[in-house]
């Protein structure tokens, strides 16, 4: 399998900038004053500073998600058992965050939504997968295509956004609002209208997208508990996330087990 341009942004080897300086934390941090209870502590911003360089390998990201047609044929020829449906439950969000029976990658929502997901299975990227099962997948396409396939590493996803348009830091403080969707059908149609938008890629901020990286910190960062290797990094927000968590350089972590209706992941190749 070759990508073409219209499969993938490719990054060239070299040097890149990554990360949040000092100006762009007190600028954020000015706004969430004025904002009330966003939920967003000034300390999540912190995971994602100093501004610092990292050297890459040239490498390709693909423009969409994986699809929830393409995740269907890799259990088909797998027989791939996803930890949502090992443990027989998911993630929803229903005016807040439920454990729901029976939720996984084939009904993500655990309502009418699900139709309309699996109805544009072609279109749609595969939802309530953990970082675990995009792994396995990786797997699976590295033998399928016979070259190495993997989830795009922190700093990949970083340089890919910028190309791909994800607003910076210093541009964030304007952009206060943040969508609400009554209901998982209304958030799964505007998915699709996104999508339609784009041209049928799939740009970032629609899904939270998982990366290969464990949640460390960056070189001169303050310390946290958290880092090690016990989470692993999402990266882009979703539809129904914050402006300052769609912003290229945020940072967000879950366990390797985690699954939500708003998870996926797209693949990256050197």
């Amino acid at each position: 399998m070759n990508w073409t341009d219209d499969d993938c942004i490719v990054l060239e080897a070299g040097d890149y900038t990554i990360g949040l300086l000092d100006d762009d934390l007190e600028r954020m941090r000015k706004t969430l004053r004025g904002m009330g209870d966003t939920g967003i502590k000034i300390e999540y911003l912190m995971n994602s500073f100093p501004r610092h360089t990292e050297t890459l390998h040239a490498a390709m990201v693909a423009k969409r998600l994986v699809t929830l047609a393409e995740f269907e044929t890799f259990v088909r020829e797998t027989g791939h058992i996803t930890e949502a449906e090992k443990d027989g439950w998911g993630w929803t969000w229903e005016d807040g965050w439920l454990k729901k029976a029976g939720v996984s990658w084939r009904a993500p929502f655990g309502d009418a939504a699900d139709a309309m997901y699996r109805d544009n299975a072609e279109r749609i990227p595969v939802l309530q997968a953990t970082w675990n099962d995009a792994d396995a997948f990786c797997a699976w396409r590295s033998a399928e295509w016979g070259r190495a396939i993997c989830l795009p590493s922190e700093s990949e996803w970083e340089v890919f956004a910028s190309r791909a348009g994800v607003f910076r830091a210093d541009e964030a403080g304007r952009l206060i609002e943040r969508h609400a969707y009554d209901s998982s059908e209304a958030f799964c149609d505007a998915l699709l209208r996104a999508i339609d938008a784009a041209g049928g890629v799939h740009p970032p901020g629609l899904v939270w997208e998982w990366t290969s990286d464990w949640f460390q910190p960056y070189p001169g960062g303050a310390c946290n508990r958290e880092y090690g290797e016990v989470y692993r990094v999402l990266r882009g927000g979703s539809l129904v996330s914050h402006p300052f968590q769609k912003m290229r350089e945020y940072r967000f972590r879950r366990c390797p087990t985690a699954r939500s209706p708003f998870y996926g992941f797209r693949l990256a190749s050197d």
